[in-house]
C-alpha cells in the first residue's frame, strides 16, 4: 500500500482532498496535516512514499518543508502544490520537490499525477 502525507493549513483544502481521493482508499493510506511542524514530526516516526504540500503555509513554507523532508527522508517523493506559477517561486523547486502542481488543478489530473509518482522512480 502507498503511503501519501497530505500537508496544507487550510483544512477545507484538506477535506476536500479527503473527499476527492476517498475511492483510492484501498490502494492507498493517506494522512493529513496542517502545518510542517506536524509533517515533519509524522515523518520522523513512520515511513511515507510521498507527501504533498502546499507552498505558502504558516509558519513552514512548503519549500523549508520539502528541504526538510528531503533530509529526514530522502527517498520519499515530494510533490510542491502552489497558486503561484513555477518561475515565481524559484529554481529551488527543482531541487527540492520532484513534481510541481500549479492550482487550481482537475481532479483526475491530480490522481494521475499521485498515480504516476507512486510509480515512478526519480
Amino acid at each position: 500500500m502507498i503511503r501519501i502525507l497530505f500537508v496544507d493549513d487550510e483544512v477545507f483544502l484538506l477535506e476536500g482532498l479527503k473527499r476527492m481521493l476517498r475511492g483510492k482508499n484501498e490502494e492507498w493510506e493517506m494522512s493529513f496535516v496542517t502545518n510542517g511542524k506536524e509533517a515533519v514530526e509524522l515523518v520522523e516516526k513512520t515511513k511515507f512514499d510521498i507527501i504533498v504540500t502546499d507552498n505558502k503555509m504558516q509558519e513552514m513554507d512548503g519549500l523549508e518543508l520539502l528541504t526538510r523532508i528531503k533530509e529526514i527522508s530522502p527517498e520519499t517523493k515530494r510533490i510542491l502544490l502552489s497558486g503561484q506559477s513555477e518561475a515565481e517561486i524559484s529554481d529551488k523547486i527543482k531541487e527540492i520537490a520532484h513534481v510541481f502542481i500549479a492550482k487550481p488543478f482537475a481532479p483526475d489530473a491530480f490522481i494521475a499525477i499521485l498515480e504516476k509518482t507512486a510509480e515512478n522512480s526519480f
